[in-house]
């Protein structure tokens, strides 16, 4: 049994595919856990709670690794910060907007990862990359554009979490492979849930009221996906190719697309969703497989 789940981890197509079930059933059931929260700052540390803990469990399945130069830590400490202000207002903009639309503008974090890459690490400006991101900015505006642009405040904190989180990323790079990974993921959302608790005074008690007093069932789940679904990506990444498991990873802002008609009834404007989301597919396909 433990030699099948190794060769399962040891797989970038079934890590993959685990990645894909478990970011879909995480971003649909995110927002149906936000449904009765009282504090988004709460049942934010709660969730990175749940996702952290619940992963640590993959630990003894891989190499006890930790980098012995200061510089890994100092620079996961920093992304850390800035996953703690993207994990935070993703709470809050996901509560507000719609699975679907949400799915879409998180995308434009590959767009901003190529401006971060051109300007900060020297890389080179290739035509495919603007190509590919004009694409994807051109899905997001096209479903916003109803006789004329109309966003909301939501919409522009989803980009400003998604420009976050790409500077995250960025300084990120590459750290996951210094350590076990299943610890480096427990560290990159319980030590976020610390800074969350810290700034916004939030007593440990809040979190647990939310989870006495909201759906314990939907928190439950989208904490375990939560992790799963970050250990299933780095995997996958890990073992594959970024030219494949990149342009792969967009079909999961279609997947989400379908499965918020069919599972939270976001029918309005599916057929413009559905086209942006193809959009958004083939500028993540231009930008990453070129």
């Amino acid at each position: 049994m433990l030699g099948m789940l190794l060769d399962l981890f040891n797989s970038w197509q079934l890590n993959f595919i685990g990645y894909l079930i478990c970011a879909v059933v995480f971003n649909q059931f995110y927002k149906l856990s936000l449904r009765e929260v009282k504090r988004d700052g709460a049942v934010t540390i709660l969730l990175q709670a749940i996702a952290g803990l619940s992963v640590l469990m993959l630990a003894p399945l891989f190499p006890l690794n930790f980098p012995s130069e200061p510089r890994f830590y100092l620079l996961l400490a920093v992304a850390c910060v800035f996953y703690a202000l993207s994990d935070r207002l993703q709470t809050t903009t996901r509560k507000n907007l719609e699975v679907s639309t949400y799915s879409i503008l998180n995308q434009l974090s590959y767009v901003f990862l190529i401006f971060i890459g051109i300007a900060f690490f020297g890389e080179a400006a290739l035509l495919n990359k603007f190509i590919g991101a004009f694409l994807i900015i051109g899905g997001n505006a096209l479903i916003f554009y109803k006789k004329g642009f109309q966003t909301d405040k939501y919409a522009l904190l989803t980009v400003l979490a998604r420009i976050i989180f790409s500077i995250a990323i960025s300084i990120d790079i590459g750290i996951s492979k210094q350590f076990n990974l299943p610890i480096y993921i427990m560290i990159t959302l319980l030590l976020p849930a610390f800074f969350i608790m810290t700034v916004e005074k939030i007593n440990p008690l809040y979190s647990i009221r939310e989870m006495r007093d909201g759906n314990k069932l939907f928190l439950i789940i989208t904490g375990l996906a939560w992790g799963t679904a970050i250990f299933f990506l780095l995997r996958a990444f890990q073992l594959g190719k970024v030219t494949v498991v990149g342009p792969l990873q967009g079909v999961l802002v279609l997947a989400n697309v379908v499965a918020a008609y069919l599972f939270l009834r976001e029918s309005d404007n599916l057929k413009r969703k559905i086209i942006a989301a193809a959009l958004v597919i083939v500028g993540i396909y231009t930008i990453t497989a070129f």
